[in-house]
């Protein structure tokens, strides 16, 4: 649009009709710590029925489905609420209470704590998150902070509107045009991007209700993601068999990660029977076995029909594919088509698996441990790994 706003149209079929509205800022680009948080969490308190999607560098707003009558009112109304919120004394308040609340609940869960562990490591190396830091910083929020970030980052060209579902074209854009045409136009904000470090770093336990390992690798700049796809529907199968196969009732959990705008593909194992050393075992192994052998024919099938089926299941859902394409637009600058990475999908070889597992799993990684002693170091993890 004139005003630098992006207007994505996603003409299809479904039970309902989703609006999103994704601004350019997040925790990594905030001009002051937790505000971005607390802004969004002022909106959420006006609108209670807008979800909302908040991230390193984007935050999200979204109606939920809805009639194609009341669509169009929504889009009324989620104009509004960027472009003119109610920012009040006792909304920021609120806001601020209830963050404080929830950081002060979470904080002591050892999963949240190994989160937080896992990101501060991966990213500028070693940092220790500071709760109370956090707290006053929120504390510190005035009126006139969220007044400066809203002129800031609630522009036209740090906004993306998405539209899902069936109607015409030219309607909806009229419509968008209508009502977030008069944005101002704004300058475009840059998101600092962290470097990715790696490290390691333990969560001592002296009596674990479960041991948890995370470990990580950076796929940020990764070009060949439907090959990545593949590999890990593989190493997530290889996985859960090698886990029952060793006797240990252990979770896993093989995803992209997004920390700071960035990311990284990281395992999750966790488990109240095995320490942290076995469960290290079957992962490393099987990271060995990907970099040095080729999949048969059948894991190769096996593996490219979960990875479309993933990518279908989640562009299958408007609320997930708006936020995806919005962060890919503003991230990017255009958004990949998801057809073109079907077919992509169904042309990878093990040949490419195996490139592609020697180039993730050869770079620094991130590794950080829940449980009590023994470890594997940061060395023996390499060697293992080889």
């Amino acid at each position: 649009m004139a005003n630098g706003v992006v207007a994505v149209i996603d003409n299809r079929e479904s039970n309902g009709i989703t609006v999103a509205a994704t601004v350019k800022v997040g925790h990594i680009n905030e001009p002051k710590l937790g505000i971005a948080s607390v802004y969004e969490k002022v909106l959420m308190l006006q609108k209670p029925d807008v979800q909302t999607v908040y991230g390193g560098t984007i935050t999200s707003y979204l109606t939920g489905a809805a009639t194609k009558e009341g669509a169009f009112e929504k889009i009324a109304e989620l104009a509004v609420l960027i472009k003119k919120p109610v920012l009040s004394e006792q909304l920021l308040k609120e806001a601020v209470d209830d963050i404080i609340r929830h950081t002060r609940d979470r904080n002591v869960l050892p999963r949240r704590q190994l989160k937080l562990l896992y990101k501060h490591t991966a990213f500028n190396g070693h940092q220790i998150w500071d709760t109370e830091a956090y707290i006053q910083s929120l504390l510190s929020i005035s009126i006139e902070d969220l007044q400066n970030l809203h002129d800031t980052y609630y522009t036209g060209k740090n906004l993306v509107v998405s539209f899902s579902g069936r109607a015409k074209e030219s309607e909806i854009l009229s419509l968008i045009g209508k009502f977030f045409g008069d944005i101002p136009v704004g300058i475009a904000q840059k998101a600092g991007l962290p470097e990715y470090t790696g490290g390691y770093a333990v969560l001592q336990a002296e009596k674990p209700i479960f041991n948890r390992v995370l470990i990580g690798w950076d796929v940020t700049k990764l070009s060949n993601v439907a090959e990545a796809n593949v590999l890990m529907s593989m190493l997530s199968g290889r996985l859960d068999r090698s886990f029952v196969n060793a006797g240990i009732d252990a979770t896993t959990e093989v995803k992209i990660a997004g920390y700071y705008g960035c990311r990284t593909l990281r395992i999750a194992v966790e488990s109240a029977s095995s320490e942290t050393n076995r469960l290290l075992d079957v992962i490393c192994q099987n990271i060995s076995r990907l970099k040095n052998s080729k999949a048969s024919e059948r894991r190769m099938e096996t593996s490219r029909n979960a990875a479309m089926t993933e990518k279908l299941f989640k562009f299958g859902d408007p609320e997930a594919a708006s936020v995806e394409g919005a962060w890919q637009v503003l991230r990017h600058g255009e958004m990949y088509d998801v057809a073109n990475r079907i077919t992509a999908t169904w042309q990878v070889s093990a040949r490419d698996v195996q490139d592609i597992a020697k180039e993730i799993f050869s770079q620094q990684f991130t590794c950080v441990l829940y449980g009590k002693e023994p470890y594997y170091s940061q060395e023996d993890l390499v060697e293992l790994m080889k």
